[in-house]
């Protein structure tokens, strides 16, 4: 890391008790517009199939409106889960993209499914055994598309073009592991590790993406972000009340049970039946606090893993509570000396 770490923003689309997959996605698009305005980098969208909690399943689709939605704002996922689809249609998908937002478009792809077992063979991917291979074919058609580096005659695809030709996406490799962040440096891309999926492994996991790290022509120089889940609010206190939802959704999570984002009650219910211990683990899975509070966490993580940028994943009631959040942090990051 040689300047200040950039700030995106993360968004799986969350579904809470009592409302609908269609107000979750309203909310993300309102969620965008507001980072739009408010500097982010970049607004990314997850892949989940199955899953209660996040209406957020096609990338591609909710990439395409959030991008008609905002004016300058890189607009990607985080991630495409490769294992579910074939490269070629990953390729075109995000070719076209890139020829209806030029220079906005990013892809960021992932190994596992995003699903349960029997769900992720319902979805009739390739699996995620063979993710080298598809990665190394989906990379190439998209520079073959770009004209950066066109098919050899003797390639295994010659001849078959992802199209429209032109622009290709930023292409991030997401990981969870000290292994799976070195794969993604062996392979010259860019680096989106999930934090708040390994809970202080960002150290580790950055080291040594650096240290396996070989230049492309898709990135250069390595970079790397840290996904995370924050929440700031205007004292320690109601950070701690908004992020209850969250800690009792986790708590559940732990026990194998997936469901809506509880409400008030039950999330209250969901607490004092864990106990402390459970509840503490809980929460200690996010950065929480007020604006300065998030953001010398965030000073922390940059200095100790040297992150380039982070991620930030908001789960509270109300989609006001977000962005009231986004900007909270925003601020107090801009004014920040570290």
């Amino acid at each position: 890391m040689t300047a200040r770490a950039r700030l995106s923003v993360l968004d799986p689309s969350p579904v809470f008790a009592g409302r609908t997959a269609q107000e979750a996605l309203g909310e993300t698009r309102a969620l965008a517009e507001a980072a739009d305005s408010l500097g982010y980098r970049a607004f990314w969208v997850q892949e989940h199939h199955n899953a209660p909690s996040f209406a957020g399943t096609a990338p591609e689709i909710l990439i395409a409106d959030l991008a008609a939605r905002t004016s300058r704002l890189m607009i990607g996922s985080g991630g495409v889960m490769l294992a579910n689809y074939s490269p070629l249609k990953v390729a075109e998908q995000f070719t076209t993209l890139s020829a209806l937002y030029p220079g906005r478009i990013e892809l960021g792809l992932g190994r596992a499914t995003g699903a349960d077992p029997r769900t992720s063979a319902a979805l009739l991917g390739p699996g995620s055994e063979a993710f080298p291979q598809m990665l190394r074919m989906l990379i190439d058609w998209l520079q073959d598309a770009s004209g950066e580096v066109p098919l050899p005659d003797n390639h295994r695809a010659r001849g078959i073009h992802a199209r429209p030709a032109g622009a290709r996406p930023d292409v991030w490799l997401l990981a969870s592991s000290p292994e799976s962040a070195a794969f993604a440096g062996a392979m010259g891309l860019k680096l989106a590790f999930a934090e708040f999926l390994n809970p202080g492994g960002s150290t580790d996991a950055l080291k040594a993406y650096r240290e396996a790290f070989e230049p492309s022509l898709i990135a250069p120089e390595p970079h790397a972000g840290v996904a995370l889940v924050t929440l700031a609010a205007p004292t320690r206190e109601e950070a701690r009340r908004l992020g209850a939802p969250a800690a009792a959704w986790n708590i559940k999570r732990a026990q194998g049970r997936f469901a809506p984002f509880p409400g008030e009650t039950e999330t209250a219910a969901i607490l004092d039946e864990a106990g402390p211990a459970a509840v503490d683990y809980a929460r200690a899975r996010s950065l929480s606090g007020t604006g300065a509070d998030v953001a010398a966490g965030l000073g922390e993580i940059a200095r100790s893993a040297g992150a380039d940028e982070f991620f930030l994943l908001t789960i509270a009631p109300s989609v006001e509570t977000r962005i009231d959040s986004l900007r909270r942090i925003a601020d107090a990051w801009d004014s920040a000396a570290w």
